[in-house]
């Protein structure tokens, strides 16, 4: 972590772990805006497995706020966790939420679906804390009520709406979001042996989609990001597994990411072929 997140009670900061997992959202936004702020990046290998945050740095306010975790936002002196009031903060300050109430509670409703109901669900699948056919893909409406319905709702919000922007005429925290989840899901899979049939499967009837990731990706400032030294420290890896490459089995923390990922991506070709 950079001293100057914690020297300096004003400055913007952002604080997560080395990879996209629940704070891309917020980092997305942040570097589109043009924010002055730190991008402050912990560690996962040195902190989280070397013991240091679970021993002692969850345990500072200054580093993991009130609730002792990540992400973490600081500014003015004031310090916030979870995921959904970080990336509010930082939408609300980079001019990335509507006005109407009405619009904001479909910005809301769409970033906590792509949250709750796919980035959390993968996330956990790929540590082993969910079962892939029943809570990711799957579902009490049938075998492709999970992962793939999601898509489809992804798909059909944006071609309802005339401005190519998922919510009203303007770009909003929506947007990035979505642009998040099918951009990082679509690199991981393209990395397996099965994720370009599921990709194709998944994705390519979506032309909405396909639209909006290259409005997104035209984004100057997206593009700056995309290809910076700093987004290659964390932005491809979905969660800390990916951050550890082959060494997941030798530290004991089960499959890697990208072997997850290739179930993930193999399960979805056989409920979708």
């Amino acid at each position: 972590m950079t001293t100057e997140s914690v020297s300096s009670a004003n400055k913007l900061v952002l604080r997560y772990w080395n990879c996209a997992g629940r704070g891309m959202l917020m980092r997305y936004m942040a570097y589109d805006a043009g924010l002055n702020f730190v991008d402050d990046i912990v560690d996962f290998e040195k902190d989280f497995l070397g013991g240091t945050w679970e021993s002692t740095k969850k345990y500072i306010p200054e580093l993991a706020g009130p609730f002792k975790a990540l992400p973490v936002v600081q500014h003015n002196g004031s310090t916030i966790n979870e995921t959904g009031a970080c990336a509010q903060y930082i939408a609300e300050i980079a001019g990335y939420m509507p006005k109407s109430p009405l619009d904001r509670a479909r910005v809301i409703m769409i970033c906590d679906h792509i949250y709750e109901d796919i980035l959390i669900n993968i996330s956990y699948g790929l540590w082993g804390f969910r079962e892939w056919d029943r809570d990711v893909i799957g579902g009490f409406a049938g075998p492709t009520s999970g992962l793939p319905l999601k898509f489809v709702n992804l798909e059909n919000t944006l071609a309802e709406s005339a401005s190519g922007f998922a919510v009203g005429n303007e770009i909003s925290m929506a947007d990035f979001a979505i642009f998040y989840i099918v951009d990082i899901l679509t690199q991981r899979m393209l990395e397996v042996e099965s994720g370009t049939e599921a990709v194709k499967l998944l994705l390519g009837d979506k032309p909405f989609i396909a639209a909006h990731q290259k409005m997104m990706l035209a984004r100057p400032n997206i593009s700056k990001y995309r290809n910076s030294a700093q987004w290659k420290k964390y932005g491809p890896y979905i969660s800390g597994l990916g951050v550890m490459g082959n060494r997941t089995h030798e530290l004991e923390l089960g499959e890697t990411e990208l072997e997850g990922i290739e179930t993930l991506a193999s399960k979805l070709v056989s409920c979708l072929r």
